[in-house]
């Protein structure tokens, strides 16, 4: 590269300086202009010598290099003129700030001046203060006061890297501490079509380093109507496009939220009982900052005349501080925040009412209250904005609606459906959070401090128009009306996205591998993504740090399909819904199981982009009305790329997913393992119960599960009827109940009332294993079913039909009995009438089937998902 310095043939005639700034001045094509902006160097008022380096980024204009060497004649000892090809205003920086640390170790700080600007004479003055006074700031940089097209911004206040992601706070002009450089922060030579300092101060943010804005810089910036600015403008999608990219993390929701956290804290949480206000996003966050009321009350009025510069929490939440842990034991905080908060989108109100009810369930409903009901809120979320607008009215009128009988203003009731041993003894609902609202909106209208809303106390415009709206900037990534408000900063977190949770299989599996990699060290959290209620028990609470419901109305599982993959029904929404709320809801974490969730594939690619490591749980194929094979399988095929792992259940189902075209490094099988652990003393029963089995007991038949078609019902009341009808010494227990509905044929009286209930138990599950002899499942198609596994395990001896990967533990008259699909109720009838008249072979399958089972836990079967997981975590630290 070319390069011309110019500096005084005669060294020993040039005093020698010892500069403690230099300033950086890049010159292309603002030949004219320049001799302005060195003009207001040389005229600086500081009380330490100021170097001026000049650099020709090979400008095509002759005068600038006229004026250059003129300049640099003219003052020898405060002017050093350097001459480069043109590389951009990237290259032009960095050549003159590295040519100014080489030269003067005595250098403190770089300030960049582009030559078509000016300062006033006391800016280096004011901003080397301004550095000396906060030993803490990165750089100093100014306010913008234009001239040209006349316009002055105030950018004051605390910096926030937050805010910094959406808006260039930060102008080139600033004084930027030596140690920045000495960290290898530089321009980005890449970036030529504009907001280069926007890239650098973000990559000296992400470095560690901090800004800091002074009112009396002294920064004057020249605006005309056409600029680079202007030209940059035109390209800023492409550009930012590159810098989130560039940026990852710090423009990713996760790491977004984690500055919202820090810098400008969503809500302020009104604990009534507490008297004080928690200003925060995440209240499990341990850094949430607690004010007393007259505090809070103090920082808003200030935000109220000056909110450009000050940080004050949009949202506004009245509640109760025994409300907030009611949430946390129903695991239920977070996303109930979430969904109140989306709600404020089209309502200036979301209330929650929790009623607790004696079931082992949680579930929840929402109404429009507006002129319909009388809020009892236990929580009312206030719309952004909405307070201030209320305390600047002429009367409390309006506000007083939300506490009217009934309700008179636009609010959204949330109903939320709590177990009642999660309530601590005398702990009543709160109730009362309209009601304390209206007398806060009352109270600041009457403050005294309202009258200064009538006034301007500033002469800039404010110029971070974000300061009041960031509760908007960590929506962005998803575009959704709400962030996630769950803020992790260490750990491993975990979600399992199931469409319902009730007793099946699927959402046992999804538990039992939840369990393992909690004992691992993962946070596992748990969405549902289509039901409105779930079962809850105390196993699922001490397992899930969370639990959410998606409560999209738009969203459905399946849904309807205009084109389908290998026969099976493509949603359309995983292709074209709006899948704003559900990306949300999941771009948090670390990694993402699904399970039979069809339509939410369509959204993994996006978490894929945020670098969230997704899987999909690969259970059965489906069979249609024709007897072809459809569903997950299939549209894990169609999604296969969105997906970086896929979990079959067996090792048959992983031969098939390797034969369909997924790769092999992708495909990890889990293979099944019984889904609870028996109680302490079971094994022991379990072994006496069948050593005291005698020829004459009659032979104790169980069937466990969901009374659905996939299950072979019709089949199954055939097997119980045929068998009374031939007096076979059957004993039965019939346990379960319908989930699906689609059952061609209704359950006939006298079967009907000996149903028993579906049991969900460990306890529960194992005494009806250790009751029963043999376990019947005459099921049209399946996975690995885990009733099978835990029947074997407890010596009940499996009589299945011949289903998926039922063969794969099943060897017929050696462990259990395996039925084909063509004969399946003659074939059971005979099993067990050769079963009923033979104890020996009862006592044999018993003990083959109880030994195969030995050792096969879920703490083995995860460890090569954990372990992908980690391997995939350490080659992206290394990347970075």
């Amino acid at each position: 590269m070319q390069q011309i310095l110019l500096r005084p043939q005669d060294a020993d005639t040039v005093p020698v300086q010892m500069p403690r700034l230099a300033v950086v001045v890049p010159i292309f094509r603002h030949s004219v202009l320049l001799a302005e902006a060195i003009e207001s160097v040389l005229a600086q008022r500081a009380d330490f010598p100021i170097q001026l380096v000049l650099v020709n980024d090979g400008c095509p204009h002759r005068e600038t290099d006229l004026v250059c060497r003129e300049y640099a004649l003219s003052y020898p000892d405060r002017i050093t003129y350097l001459r480069k090809p043109n590389g951009g205003l990237s290259d032009a920086r960095n050549h003159g700030i590295r040519h100014a640390l080489a030269t003067w170790a005595s250098v403190e700080a770089i300030y960049m001046l582009d030559a078509d600007n000016r300062l006033r004479p006391d800016a280096m003055a004011n901003a080397m203060a301004a550095l000396a006074q906060h030993p803490d700031a990165g750089w100093i940089y100014p306010n913008i006061d234009m001239f040209g097209l006349s316009w002055a911004g105030d950018y004051g206040g605390d910096y926030s890297l937050l805010i910094h992601t959406v808006m260039n706070i930060c102008e080139a002009g600033s004084l930027i501490r030596r140690e920045v450089f000495d960290a290898g922060v530089y321009f980005d030579t890449s970036f030529k079509s504009g907001f280069e300092d926007w890239d650098f101060f973000l990559t000296a943010a992400e470095a560690g380093f901090r800004g800091r804005n002074i009112d009396n810089f002294g920064f004057l910036y020249r605006k005309r109507a056409e600029s680079m600015l202007a030209d940059s403008e035109r390209d800023s999608e492409a550009i930012r496009s590159e810098m989130r990219k560039k940026h990852k993390h710090l423009f990713s929701p996760r790491g977004l939220l984690e500055l919202e956290q820090k810098e400008a804290p969503r809500y302020a949480f009104f604990l009534a009982d507490r008297h004080e206000v928690l200003l925060t996003v995440d209240p499990d966050a341990p850094d949430g900052r607690i004010l007393t009321v007259a505090e809070f009350e103090q920082q808003w009025w200030r935000t109220q005349t000056d909110n450009s510069q000050h940080h004050m929490p949009p949202i506004l939440v009245m509640t109760h501080s025994t409300v907030l842990e009611q949430l946390r034991r129903g695991r239920m905080l977070h996303g109930v925040l979430w969904t109140m908060e989306r709600r404020l989108t089209d309502k200036c109100f979301a209330a929650l009412e929790i009623q607790p009810c004696e079931a082992d369930r949680i579930g929840w409903d929402e109404q429009e209250a507006q002129g319909a009901i009388e809020l009892r809120a236990d929580m009312l979320m206030v719309q952004p904005g909405l307070f201030s607008t209320i305390v600047r009215d002429s009367s409390i009128a309006w506000a007083s609606g939300v506490a009217a009988r009934p309700c008179n203003v636009p609010t959204n009731l949330l109903r939320l459906q709590l177990p009642q041993m999660l309530f601590a003894e005398g702990e009543g609902p709160y109730g009362a959070a309209a009601h304390d609202f209206v007398a806060l909106a009352a109270r600041y209208q009457a403050s005294p401090n309202r009258d200064a809303l009538a006034y301007s106390w500033d002469w800039r415009n404010p110029g971070i128009p974000w300061r009041s709206r960031t509760h908007e900037i960590s929506r962005i990534p998803t575009k959704s009306d709400a962030a996630y408000p769950r803020v992790v900063t260490e750990g491993r977190d975990i979600g399992f996205v199931l469409p319902l949770v009730e007793f099946g299989g699927v959402e046992r599996v999804a538990l039992n591998i939840a369990k393992a990699m909690k004992k691992d060290g993962w946070r596992p959290h748990l969405f549902v993504i289509e039901a409105r209620g779930c079962q809850f028990s105390a196993e699922w609470r001490e397992t899930f740090e969370s639990v959410t419901f998606l409560a999209d109305s738009g969203f459905s599982t399946w849904g309807p399909a205009n084109t389908n993959y290998l026969g099976t029904d493509v949603p359309d929404w995983s292709r074209f819904g709006d899948q704003r709320h559900a990306t949300a809801m999941l771009a948090w974490l670390d990694a993402v199981i699904t399970f039979h969730s069809g339509a939410i594939s369509g959204v993994m690619g996006q978490l894929k982009r945020f670098g969230v490591k997704t899987a999909l749980s690969l259970h059965l194929s489906d069979l249609s009305p024709f007897r072809r094979l459809i569903g997950n399988t299939y549209l894990g095929l169609a999604f296969e790329h969105a997906y970086d792992i896929v979990l079959p259940c067996s090792q048959q189902l992983a031969d098939w997913c390797h034969g369909m075209g997924m790769p092999a490094e992708k495909v990890i099988p889990l293979l099944n393992a019984p889904s609870f652990d028996l109680p302490e003393g079971a094994e022991a029963r379990i072994a006496d119960r069948r050593a005291m089995r005698s020829a004459r007991d009659r032979l104790r038949v169980i069937y466990l599960g969901r009374l659905d078609h996939q299950k072979g019902v019709e089949r199954l009341i055939s097997i119980v009827e045929t068998a009374d009808a031939m007096r076979l010494p059957v004993d039965w227990r019939l346990i379960g109940k319908s989930v699906m509905g689609d059952s061609v044929l209704e359950i006939p009286a006298h079967i009907a009332r000996s149903l028993e209930p579906p049991l969900t138990t460990p306890e529960g599950l194992a005494e009806a294993f250790e009751w029963a002899d043999a376990f019947i499942l005459p099921s049209y198609y399946e996975g690995l079913p885990l009733t099978i596994l835990e029947a074997m395990r407890s010596g009940v001896i499996p009589i299945a039909t011949d289903a998926g990967a039922v063969t794969e533990v099943l060897r017929p008259w050696e462990n259990g009995v395996v039925l084909s699909q063509d004969e399946t109720v003659a074939e059971a009838l005979s099993a067990l009438a050769r079963l009923a008249a033979d104890p020996d072979l009862v006592l044999r399958l018993s003990a083959r089937a109880r030994a195969d089972m030995e050792g096969r836990d879920w703490e083995s079967v995860i460890k090569p998902l954990t372990q992908r997981l980690e391997a995939m975590r350490d080659a992206e630290k290394k990347k970075k």
